[in-house]
């Protein structure tokens, strides 16, 4: 059972869903990913802890009545030092949507918009260090960034997370992959049309694909594409669920540590 302790700077460390069905969504992901939860948060902002075999996985927030905000999944890189972080992310051209901010003992975060406006988290862990199961049906496997102008964003993780980078052709065109120290922990590609927003995009392993298809169309949400079986690495398929979040679920060809 892959598990984390611990993440270094500039690893995708967590995903958490913003919803308008707080309910709705722990009833759809506990049958998709078979998970169950924790409540936390306050009475005015509750926060919902999903647990995978007893381990944390990812969480659910409610969206406020008035927010015009989507229904998202959203990555968060861990830091070192959110405040030093927010700096140097204003500093390279990118902007602070919320915080710096502590949450209870657990941590202290901050939302920012990189230079093209995909919107990403920061996490400096206080008792929560993220996922500490990944890698596995229903834990976050991958992280994407789906951007229209790479050449000008990828200088901006790299300046503010110490990114590389190597880029190579892939089934649909170049891909790039990102590293954090010597290790491979996320992935870049041009989007493929202009409508779709610059964004990260977040990947839960699965057991089965197309029953993962087959729960998520049975219960109310989508297939957007797939499912594609790229060789050497999985059978995936980008989804919604019922409340519009868009995710991408795939059913690896090897494990993962």
């Amino acid at each position: 059972m892959p598990t984390r302790d611990g993440y270094l700077q500039g690893v995708p460390s967590w995903a958490d869903l913003v919803t308008p069905d707080v309910a709705g969504a722990k009833a759809f992901y506990a049958e998709l990913f078979g998970w169950d939860y924790r409540e936390g948060g306050t009475d005015s902002m509750p926060y919902i802890m999903a647990h995978r075999n007893g381990l944390a996985a990812a969480g659910i927030g409610e969206m406020p009545e008035d927010s015009e905000m989507p229904t998202v999944w959203s990555t968060y890189f861990a830091v070192d030092d959110v405040d030093r972080t927010v700096a140097e992310i204003i500093d390279n051209g990118g902007s602070i949507m919320m915080g710096p901010m502590d949450v209870f003992d657990a941590g202290r975060m901050a939302f920012a918009f990189d230079p093209t406006g995909a919107v990403f988290g920061i996490w400096q862990a206080g008792d929560h260090l993220g996922a500490a199961i990944v890698n596995e049906h229903g834990a976050m496997n991958w992280n994407e960034l789906l951007s229209g102008d790479l050449d000008k964003v990828l200088p901006f993780y790299e300046a503010v997370f110490g990114h590389t980078y190597e880029t190579s052709e892939g089934p649909s065109g170049p891909y790039t992959a990102i590293s954090a120290g010597d290790r491979v922990v996320a992935g870049a590609m041009p989007k493929p049309s202009a409508e779709i927003p610059n964004h990260w995009g977040v990947y839960f392993a699965v057991d089965d694909t197309a029953e993962a298809i087959s729960t998520t169309t049975t219960n109310g949400g989508q297939v957007v594409y797939g499912p594609m079986d790229v060789p050497k690495v999985g059978i995936f398929a980008g989804l919604t669920d019922p409340f519009g979040a868009h995710f991408t679920v795939i059913q690896l060809a090897q494990p993962v540590d």
